[in-house]
């Protein structure tokens, strides 16, 4: 894993600021695990409950813009029960986004159907993600976003720095400096938002899988970043699973019929699927580190 440092530059040419926010996986770095190589085993139909807490100020844009203190901001997506009533919410596209840039990280684009209907039809049903515990709204105005001016050759998957390193430290000066920025309506650090997965003819490594890409197995667990301007110290969070409440059959009848299981009884199953993974693919418990030295577990 290295980072790439790209340039951005006043338009007088005076002064030159580093954008120093991404680092980027490469080829040889990631396992490109094949599912197809090992038997499907038993397949599963359940529901996940997952929540997701902000460890850092979160935004999730939705096209619309607001006033606050005198200034228009981009908004922060919502859903509307009610005239004069909104919800915040985390879209369960942009959660799934995140989630499978995840996947990436272990398994081949080849291995990622169940997940992404890239042929057949997806397995993983991604509900919204409402807020459920709201710390308040946080009004900023962040340096203008950038992508990188050049992708290494042999980069495959691009992240976010956990903080902003280009101009988390200017000054108050310096900042005003800066040729162009943008307003962005936030949820503060320690909102949490609740939703769940549905799963549907999921198999036992698919599964595994996804959990880890989601960052939540004991043990493997590592945090994400969610949402956008995660270039700008934004979006960080930590995805936890209610292992009791969630749960799983093997017959979708018995779903139905709720004749199933706690997810907890396929805990140590997929513990033992994970530590199979890690031996044959050395390259996970190095990806599963990298994650944690950077955003925490």
């Amino acid at each position: 894993m290295n980072p790439y440092k790209g340039n951005q530059h006043r338009d007088d040419g005076s002064r030159t600021y580093n954008e120093k926010n991404y680092f980027f996986f490469k080829r040889d770095e990631l396992p490109h695990i094949d599912l197809s190589k090992y038997p499907s085993g038993k397949k599963y139909y359940g529901k996940l409950f997952l929540s997701v807490t902000a460890l850092q100020d979160i935004f999730i844009g939705c096209g619309e813009i607001e006033k606050s203190n005198n200034r228009l901001y981009d908004a922060f997506s919502y859903v509307r029960k009610s005239p004069g009533e909104i919800t915040f919410n985390i879209p369960g596209s942009s959660f799934k986004g995140s989630v499978f840039t995840n996947l990436l990280l272990f398994v081949g684009m080849y291995s990622t159907d169940f997940f992404s209907a890239l042929k057949g039809m997806a397995k993983v049903y991604f509900s919204d993600f409402p807020i459920t515990v709201s710390r308040g709204m946080s009004p900023q105005t962040i340096a203008a976003r950038f992508e990188p001016r050049a992708i290494p050759g042999d980069a495959e998957l691009k992240f976010y720095k956990k903080e902003d390193e280009a101009y988390g430290q200017l000054t108050d000066a310096e900042f005003e400096e800066l040729p162009a920025h943008e307003n962005i309506l936030t949820v503060k650090k320690g909102s949490r938002f609740e939703g769940f997965l549905n799963l549907k003819l999921v198999d036992e490594y698919q599964l595994t899988l996804l959990l880890l890409a989601l960052g939540c197995l004991k043990d493997h667990g590592f945090h994400f970043k969610i949402g956008g301007a995660k270039n700008r110290g934004i979006g960080l969070s930590r995805v936890e699973l209610d292992w009791e409440k969630s749960f799983y059959s093997e017959k979708f009848k018995d779903a139905v019929a709720e004749r199933r299981s706690s997810f907890k009884h396929l805990e140590g199953k997929l513990l033992e699927t994970v530590t199979k993974l890690k031996r044959d693919f050395p390259k996970v418990e190095v990806i599963l580190q990298s994650l944690r030295k950077e955003y925490g577990q």
